[in-house]
């Protein structure tokens, strides 16, 4: 009377029939279809990425050949309007801030390794 649980599994009760029939018959459409669809789905991703790749050069080649020209644009505008502008003094120009052409190109101190410190 003690095993008398032990007799049946509680597993045949659950997927036994058609219920069980049902769920391997699913189970190996899922693993089937995994692994058929894997490798196109590798296969489109790559292709995918290829394609990005190199459209995506030739649109940001588009994209900054346009900046450059719209810089350049606004920078021959610029200067037009500072030939024609009221005010020569050198304080409202962009030169006024680069950097001077006396300084040595590396303004700083270099410090020697001492091994006996």
């Amino acid at each position: 009377m003690i095993y008398n649980q032990f007799q049946s599994s509680s597993m045949q009760n659950r997927f036994s029939g058609s219920r069980g029939w049902l769920a391997f018959v699913i189970g190996l459409a899922f693993m089937t279809l995994a692994l058929v669809a894997l490798p196109f789905l590798l296969l489109f991703g790559a292709i995918t990425f290829i394609t990005l790749s190199l459209f995506g050069r030739v649109y940001l080649k588009r994209q900054l050949a346009r900046f450059q020209k719209q810089q350049a644009g606004q920078t021959y505008q610029r200067d037009n309007e500072q030939q024609t502008d009221a005010f020569s003094n050198t304080d409202f120009k962009d030169t006024a801030f680069k950097d001077s052409t006396t300084q040595p190109a590396r303004a700083g101190r270099t410090f020697e390794h001492n091994p006996n410190e």
